[in-house]
């Protein structure tokens, strides 16, 4: 199986638009935090505040979370680091 690191996958998504002025969208596969296996198929960077009833803003390097929107529902939501697993079906080396 091919890897990604996750430094790679961070420049990746930090690019929200690509040639042609399309909108960057991806997808990822994360544990849940009831151990459970999640699929985002279409994802992109938000622009939004984070989900929850403070919409803090969160830093990704203070909080190790990404925020994110799902392109199918236009709905933000929070995702932790350490628990993505794949990007666009690559597996993330977190070591690296």
């Amino acid at each position: 199986m091919q890897t990604i690191t996750k430094r790679a996958v961070f420049a990746e998504i930090h690019q929200t638009v690509r040639e042609g002025g399309q909108v960057h969208e991806f997808a990822l596969t994360y544990v849940k935090a009831d151990g459970t296996i999640g699929h985002k198929a279409r994802c992109r960077k938000t622009t939004k505040r984070s989900p929850g009833a403070s919409g803090y803003r969160g830093n990704v390097n203070t909080n190790h979370v990404l925020l994110l929107e799902d392109a199918d529902s236009d709905q933000p939501f929070n995702l932790a680091i350490d628990r993505i697993t794949h990007y666009n079906g690559l597996r993330i080396n977190h070591l690296s």
